[in-house]
């Protein structure tokens, strides 16, 4: 009974947050407060506490190096012309009668070669919403493309925080565990772009288009040396290098193109890597301000205490009533059937993305003990639905960058396609063994 309170509790201070305003860290925080007084109340002394939140921490020591390293690069990406000279290039393509199917594939692209869905939407999101407003398109259905759009890249690509994440908690391969992504997403994939295709677009001219990659040619060069440090991931992933070794060449290339292609200085160069990328013009500031290792301090909260909070549930059982619920969930349905519930009860609850995993995990590893089903399991539900909480900040912030309504949500196709195709095709395998 205590245990239930004191996670409903938690979910309404994380709902305070959202709807207050108050930074998601300093909720979390408090969390950790409250667990570690249950932790406390269960008779663990302060010292077993401290080593509850290490063995959380050491579950993702290996990622917390490889946000250093995404941080340079996010910044060094649009410092030296990398990602301006793919959005100068994709802005061409784009007809206004297929904006919305555009939008769609364009933030898949490069949610893929970004691996963040925040990045990506604050900037071919944020181009895609102001070219598509242009044309008269509906701003709930664009962003709708664009959330979907972004979290495809975001769940599968080998830069991706989160698969990132994936893999270290399920004691996985990275790349193993995308190549059977990308299985599972093919279906949903398809049907996104169907229900887009069908959606139609905007009417009116391409101007907006043109003013785009004019602004971006008048500051950077954008040929095609550019591209070189985006496709050295695409090469390096191919042949299984790993990934911070990947990320690192990444940052090389860059960091070169930022030094003789766009005549930065060193000092410039090395503030870009640690604080962002920013523009005296207000227009290319708003589309590309942002990166840098100072973006990732807040994610890096997020995650380091949402390992604490792993580290807790673990020794104290404080999730134990649920994992019963979720373990007779299973015995009557199927093991995926078990894990969507977990994952629909840890976004609901979680607020963010990284926690949602975290929780979905501790909740589904005696459901389903095998680290590579369910590092996939987790991928196909976790990491696309806590997207579609509106209190959420993997729906909200997005949204909010692109100046999207949050209805949007409801037009975010490929996030509801890929669960349930996964849990109806689950289903469909139980009824055939039975």
């Amino acid at each position: 009974m205590l245990e239930n309170v004191i996670l409903l509790f938690f979910s309404l201070l994380l709902l305070g947050s959202v709807f207050t305003g108050v930074p998601i860290l300093a909720a979390l925080f408090a969390g950790l407060l409250i667990f570690s007084g249950y932790a406390r109340y269960q008779g663990f002394s302060l010292k077993e506490i401290v080593g509850m939140w290490a063995a959380g921490v050491k579950t993702i020591r290996n990622i917390l190096m490889t946000f250093v390293i995404i941080g340079f690069l996010t910044g060094l990406w649009r410092a030296g012309g990398t990602i301006p000279t793919i959005v100068y290039y994709a802005s061409g393509v784009i007809d206004p009668a297929l904006i919305v199917l555009l939008t769609f594939v364009l933030n898949c692209l490069l949610s893929f070669l970004m691996g963040t869905s925040f990045g990506t939407a604050a900037t071919m999101g944020l181009i895609s919403m102001t070219i598509a407003s242009t044309l008269g398109a509906s701003k709930a259905l664009v962003g709708g493309a664009v959330l979907s759009g972004i979290y495809f890249g975001d769940r599968c690509s080998p830069v991706s925080t989160s698969a990132l994440l994936t893999a270290d908690l399920t004691g996985t391969n990275l790349y193993d565990n995308i190549q059977r992504m990308m299985k599972s997403a093919l279906v949903p994939f398809l049907l996104s772009l169907v229900f887009y295709g069908l959606m139609g677009g905007g009417e009116g001219t391409a101007e907006t288009v043109s003013a785009v990659k004019h602004l971006f040619a008048s500051h950077f060069d954008v040929s095609y040396a550019m591209l070189i440090p985006a496709a050295s991931i695409l090469v390096l992933a191919f042949f299984r290098v790993a990934v911070k070794k990947t990320l690192f060449v990444s940052v090389v290339l860059s960091f070169l193109c930022a030094y003789l292609y766009q005549g930065l200085s060193l000092p410039a160069i090395l503030h870009v890597m640690f604080f962002g990328f920013t523009s005296p013009d207000p227009q290319l500031n708003a589309m590309l301000r942002g990166g840098g290792l100072l973006s990732m301090a807040g994610t890096t909260g997020i995650v380091m205490i949402g390992s604490c909070y792993s580290g807790i549930f673990n020794k104290t059982g404080l999730l134990r009533n649920i994992e019963s619920v979720l373990l007779a969930l299973t015995k009557r349905f199927f093991p995926f059937a078990g894990v969507f519930g977990a994952a629909t009860i840890s976004s609901l609850i979680g607020s963010n993305q990284t926690l949602a995993i975290i929780m979905t995990r501790d909740l589904s590893r005696k459901i389903m003990p095998d680290g590579k089903e369910l590092a996939l399991a987790i991928e196909d539900t976790a990491v696309v639905m806590s997207a579609l909480v509106p209190w959420c900040i993997a729906g909200a912030v997005p949204l909010t960058f692109i100046g999207a309504p949050i209805s949007s949500m409801l037009f975010a196709f490929y996030l509801y396609a890929l669960p349930l195709w996964r849990l109806g095709k689950a289903a469909l395998a139980e009824r055939q063994d039975a």
